[in-house]
């Protein structure tokens, strides 16, 4: 079986814990530390505050630029549920834009569209590797002064004009889930150039304390352990190198792929996009047949020994968990069909593309795309 993802940890990780468990220091120490200044430092920005999850950075964010019961946060479509359900753990109201075709990205048209007097923050996705159009968000979130927060959960490394995502907003998520570019275990992180969100953030993750006795806001048990950052010091080490060869093998699938284009009707590859430098976190593909399912391709690799990702099944707005809030004054989510995410729901997947795939399994992959569905 060709894996889709797999782990990306060896000796140096294991060395590192090693330290760590022999010290019996394992909550917020030297480790936290130095990550928190290393990642900062990679990414780009000033200060970075290291957190338990993707999901618990979003949510810290948001409470770090005040945003309160009832405030609207637009958010795409397409997306991995955490960056909307962190708004509602706030207390906000989710208000769903469209995504562009060309990279599953939010789409400036769609989002200023969406944009109310209620709307306090925009939370971009850089969506499976790639870029937003942030130069266009930018100018939308001056125009009616609203706060930009960046999720980078799928982008570590990725450039827009030759900058990091993740230094364009007032602040920036990404996450250190297992199979993202680099992993802590279990981890997330933000970063910031404002002093003050920082400070917030630091306390917020931990029970909003100052000192050892004092409580002087609401927070959550957020905090980062010194085992998930030991790991991740090592991890930032290798990511820049796991990000070359995922590029490299997504691009060589890509162009292969494209060049059988009169042979293969059924997909649509994503096409490269010059300004943007995609670290691919999916190689992604998209179905446009309409006679030919995701559970059919999946199913279909499968048995000829490839695994693929999967996900983005339906648009936010038509999960349960957000039909249950039912905001109608805001957003109806029941009656809400945005064009570009009804087409790409359930028709996007990722192919294998990771940093130990050899020649032979490209081509073995790019071989059994054509021949899929041949009869």
């Amino acid at each position: 079986m060709i894996k889709v993802a797999i782990p990306i940890t060896g000796i140096n990780e294991f060395k590192s814990l090693k330290k760590v468990v022999l010290s019996g220091k394992f909550v917020s120490g030297e480790n936290v530390e130095i990550f928190e200044k290393d990642y900062a430092k990679f990414i780009g920005t000033k200060y970075a505050v290291a957190v338990n999850s993707g999901t618990a950075a979003l949510h810290a964010s948001l409470a770090s630029l005040g945003l309160k019961k009832g405030d609207e946060v637009i958010v795409p479509a397409i997306s991995f549920v955490s960056s909307a359900t962190a708004i509602l753990h706030q207390g906000c109201i989710p208000v769903f834009c469209d995504v562009n075709l060309e990279n599953y990205c939010m789409c400036p048209t769609s989002l200023e569209k969406n944009i109310t007097k209620r709307t306090k923050a925009i939370i971009p996705v850089h969506f499976a590797g790639s870029s937003c159009e942030m130069k266009k968000i930018i100018k939308i979130a001056k125009k009616y002064k609203i706060k930009i927060i960046e999720d980078c959960a799928q982008a570590h490394g990725t450039k827009y004009f030759g900058k990091n995502v993740g230094t364009f907003g007032e602040v920036s998520c990404f996450s250190f889930y297992a199979t993202k570019h680099m992993t802590t275990g279990e981890g997330g992180i933000l970063c910031t150039d404002n002093k003050n969100i920082r400070d917030f953030c630091r306390s917020f993750r931990n029970h909003g304390m100052k000192d050892r006795d004092t409580h002087f806001q609401l927070g959550y048990n957020f905090r980062m352990s010194e085992l998930n950052a030991a790991i991740g010091r090592v991890q930032l080490k290798k990511l820049n190198q796991i990000n070359q060869k995922r590029v490299k093998n997504s691009l060589y699938l890509l162009e292969n792929l494209k060049n059988q284009k009169n042979k293969i009707k059924w997909f649509q590859i994503q096409e490269p996009i010059k300004e943007i430098y995609h670290t691919y976190f999916w190689c992604p593909i998209r179905i446009i047949s309409k006679k030919i399912s995701i559970d059919e391709v999946k199913n279909k690799l499968k048995k000829r020994g490839i695994e693929i990702r999967s996900r983005y099944k339906f648009p936010l707005y038509r999960q349960k968990v957000f039909q249950n809030f039912y905001f109608k004054k805001n957003q109806n989510y029941r009656k809400l069909r945005l064009l570009n995410a009804e087409k790409l729901s359930g028709k996007i997947f990722g192919l294998p593309n990771h940093y130990k795939l050899k020649k032979k399994d490209l081509d073995y992959i790019i071989k059994t795309m054509g021949n899929l569905f041949e009869k």
